[in-house]
């Protein structure tokens, strides 16, 4: 039976997770913790890209994920970024969708040329496996424009399985592109706080008990 969860994420569009970045996974799953009484729980590692990461839900069909990567990895765009930080730092978002084509030829329909679709996994040190598929977008770009994201039908989402405690307090997005980036989370039903900045910024604020947390 697919949980409650999934089927939220499977029908509607929102915001399905958002990552931070960390120059290395068990130092930045530290960092978390002493700054929000929540530990997070290893996820496992992306084949192929070199990055591993570690979870955490926020509730409502979303999560956290802390990214990292991994010690042994070859360099590779993404590899290279995450080790360059200094500390834990927001390097993207992604939208759930219920039907990745229908989603992709609806943005499609709004100017916006999307990628193709990339089916993805990853197995869990539990040894279960995560299936999805994910696109994005040529135009805009940049950290602070989503990908999206349909999982599996018979994956478990991974705020179900992720440990709680914490909730999103707010998540706002600064762009000089902010109406392009406004048209196109609107084309798609997406709510987001968008406003116009003189550089590419995100601001996410959460409440873990009676801790908060900030991290841009």
């Amino acid at each position: 039976m697919i949980s409650a969860v999934l089927l939220f994420a499977v029908q509607t569009v929102g915001i399905d997770h958002i990552i931070i970045g960390v120059p290395d996974l068990e130092s930045g799953m530290r960092a978390f913790e002493q700054r929000t009484g929540v530990k997070p729980l290893r996820g496992g590692r992306h084949p192929m890209r070199g990055t591993e990461n570690a979870l955490v839900s926020l509730g409502n069909g979303s999560y956290l994920e802390i990214i990292a990567p991994q010690p042994d990895a070859q360099p590779n765009e993404m590899v290279t970024a995450l080790r360059a930080l200094k500390g834990p730092a927001l390097v993207g978002w992604a939208v759930h969708v219920a039907d990745a084509t229908d989603a992709a030829a609806r943005l499609a329909q709004a100017g916006f040329k999307a990628s193709p679709l990339r089916p993805g996994s990853r197995v869990t040190p539990e040894g279960k496996k995560l299936e999805w598929v994910t696109f994005g977008v040529e135009q805009p770009s940049g950290d602070a424009v989503p990908f999206f994201i349909r999982w599996g039908d018979t994956t478990e989402h991974p705020s179900t399985t992720s440990p709680g405690g914490c909730a999103m307090a707010s998540f706002t997005i600064a762009d000089p592109r902010g109406a392009e980036l406004s048209k196109l989370l609107d084309t798609l039903g997406v709510k987001a706080q968008v406003k116009p900045g003189k550089e590419s910024r995100m601001h996410l604020e959460l409440r873990c008990g009676e801790r908060k947390a900030a991290f841009h």
